[in-house]
């Protein structure tokens, strides 16, 4: 299993809420696993508004979509290894994540 950094846009109503970027960690075995993720997993959705609303205030928004995703080194132990610098494995994109 690999460990990603996403950056996040959110937006509300199809435009971008400019100052709303929002990083989060995943594990998934590859991309495709990680997008499928980003669709599919509701606890997402939670962290999301987790975040927001504690760095943003009262900030709605209705979708997100990855605009850099970063993997990381890890260790023997399956750690994130501090030491390395992640690597950019997909810049912007399409593939907006619609909230159920």
């Amino acid at each position: 299993m690999a460990k990603y950094g996403v950056i996040l846009k959110l937006s509300s109503k199809g435009k971008s809420i400019e100052e709303a970027d929002v990083p989060i960690i995943i594990d998934a075995l590859d991309l495709k696993e990680l997008f499928h993720t980003l669709q599919e997993d509701m606890e997402i959705q939670i962290e999301l508004e987790d975040f927001a609303s504690q760095n943003y205030g009262e900030l709605e928004f209705d979708a997100w979509k990855p605009i850099k995703i970063f993997q990381f080194t890890l260790t023997e132990d399956g750690e994130i290894d501090e030491g390395n610098e992640p690597s950019v494995v997909w810049e912007t994109g399409d593939g907006e994540v619609r909230m159920n």
